[in-house]
């Protein structure tokens, strides 16, 4: 048992002139990391600005065509398929919030053949400015006409409503096309 308590005591010595050899040791590389490296002298600043201009490009040789910005690959780009896609889930998302017979009903109406067919009216036959006028003209030609067939006596003809909307209608077309020929020709920037 005394031989235990022998080498403890040992051990313990042993290890306690290590770690002060150890710290003595740490001591000196750090003062010597505190000194630091010699430093460099820096270089001077027209020899900076000599490898700048060596190095930059200049604007006029950079095309359009290199800029990273223009550098994206063209799948990343809105296509027709990514907007097909984008237009379907859409639709279902809203469907979702419809009821039996409006979701029947949109079913319907979002097929391709009937939207694109809806695409070509509303560029075509249902002008806004068309509608407009076409319903103005109408009300006002019809209101006059009720007026005189009071006054006058004879009987309300109800064709003259749509034949003065579809006057009115192609008078606001007429129109439309020629404000905007008149806008492209005097308005050129």
């Amino acid at each position: 048992m005394t031989d235990i308590i022998k080498h403890s005591v040992e051990f313990k010595k042993n290890t306690e002139q290590i770690d002060t050899t150890e710290k003595v040791n740490n001591r000196s590389v750090l003062k010597e990391q505190a000194k630091g490296p010699e430093k460099e002298p820096l270089p001077d600043v027209e020899t900076i600005r000599e490898e700048i201009k060596q190095e930059a490009i200049s604007a006029k040789e950079l095309t359009p065509k290199k800029t990273p910005e223009n550098n994206v690959k063209e799948s990343y780009l809105a296509n027709r398929e990514l907007k097909t896609e984008a237009l379907r889930r859409t639709l279902r998302r809203t469907r979702k919030h419809l009821g039996v017979p409006n979701r029947a009903l949109s079913k319907v109406v979002h097929q391709p053949v009937i939207d694109a067919i809806s695409k070509v009216g509303a560029n075509t036959i249902a002008r806004p400015s068309g509608i407009l006028a076409g319903s103005i003209i109408a009300l006002l030609g019809s209101s006059y006409l009720l007026y005189t067939a009071k006054h006058y006596g004879f009987t309300y003809n109800y064709l003259v409503i749509f034949l003065l909307f579809g006057g009115g209608w192609a008078l606001g077309l007429i129109l439309e096309f020629i404000i905007y020929g008149f806008r492209k020709i005097f308005v050129r920037k």
